[in-house]
């Protein structure tokens, strides 16, 4: 298949993009600048230079690829209305014509809120919190774009970890300050799923060809946020340090953002692994998180 993937040079965009082409498809990465297309050539995917905002000049990449997925998006005062205009402008390319088109948009666990020890899954009432008040309506609009000749599929992917790391490179980040940086009391966890995984999760759902369906991507980890952060002081040699921010504290250094890192979740992905027969490979970050903190050193 033709696989067009949005935000390829990201985290979790470069991943998926390298496990479609792994997969055997030909993938078109769309990336903003000269600088990204090297890494992209080198995985064996075709870059594509632009930007969303301006499609004009790849539309036709976008029309004539089997499959969309969307992993791009943008921090600044538009970037809701800017992601709404990129699902129409998906949903708009892969109506065009009578060929068949999947479109797959990556959304998050964050619209769940907490859940606590309640597991949710796709059929929960969401309760987003404030800084994804907006994605419920998005994921709506993807999967109410599907048609005869158009499939849509929503992923929410956990928080990722695994190579550079996703929101666990910030405790691998706030070694080089000499302590940990732990928000809230740490007693919260995270729902967690490494990047390959998640990458595996969004060629299948592709090339099983499911619709209209939401997918939760995440492991089975169930440690507390204060049990990982002291593990990675110890192997970091930092004594145990522990830099404990309040929630305020670390919105002023960080940015409404930080409101997610005290998020306690659990959050079951059986709905992939009925439909699609996918499962987590990956060890969980708790089990090797030497493993992890050793890859984030190398790439620095």
């Amino acid at each position: 298949m033709r696989v067009f993937v949005t935000g390829a040079s990201g985290y979790i965009g470069k991943a998926v993009a390298l496990a479609f082409r792994r997969a055997g498809h030909t993938v078109f990465g769309l990336v903003r600048t000269e600088n990204s297309k090297k890494m992209l050539i080198q995985g064996e995917v075709i870059p594509v230079i632009g930007d969303l905002n301006h499609p004009n000049d790849f539309r036709n990449i976008i029309e004539e690829s089997e499959v969309i997925v969307d992993c791009a998006h943008e921090s600044s005062p538009n970037s809701v209305a800017r992601d709404a205009a990129k699902i129409e402008l998906f949903l708009n390319a892969a109506h065009k014509n009578k060929l068949p088109h999947t479109l797959i948009y990556t959304s998050g666990v964050w619209v769940y809120g907490n859940t606590g020890n309640i597991i949710a899954d796709e059929a929960s009432i969401l309760n987003p919190i404030d800084i994804v008040t907006w994605r419920p309506a998005h994921e709506e609009m993807v999967l109410n774009g599907s048609s005869d000749y158009v499939k849509t599929v929503v992923i929410r992917p956990g928080c990722v970890y695994g190579g550079v790391g996703g929101l666990t490179k910030i405790w691998f980040d706030s070694t080089l300050e000499g302590a940990v940086t732990m928000v809230g009391d740490g007693a919260n966890r995270w729902t967690m799923i490494h990047v390959d995984d998640l990458a595996n999760l969004y060629v299948l759902a592709a090339e099983k060809e499911v619709n209209r369906v939401v997918l939760n991507a995440t492991g089975e980890s169930n440690h507390n946020i204060k049990d990982i952060v002291e593990k990675i002081a110890q192997i970091a040699g930092l004594d145990g340090k522990i830099r404990q921010l309040t929630l305020e504290e670390a919105v002023q250094k960080m940015g409404r953002f930080a409101t997610g890192l005290t998020i306690d979740q659990r959050v079951s992905s059986q709905r992939a692994t009925h439909l699609l027969g996918w499962l987590p490979k990956h060890a969980s970050f708790m089990q090797e998180i030497e493993r992890y903190y050793e890859a984030w050193k190398q790439l620095q």
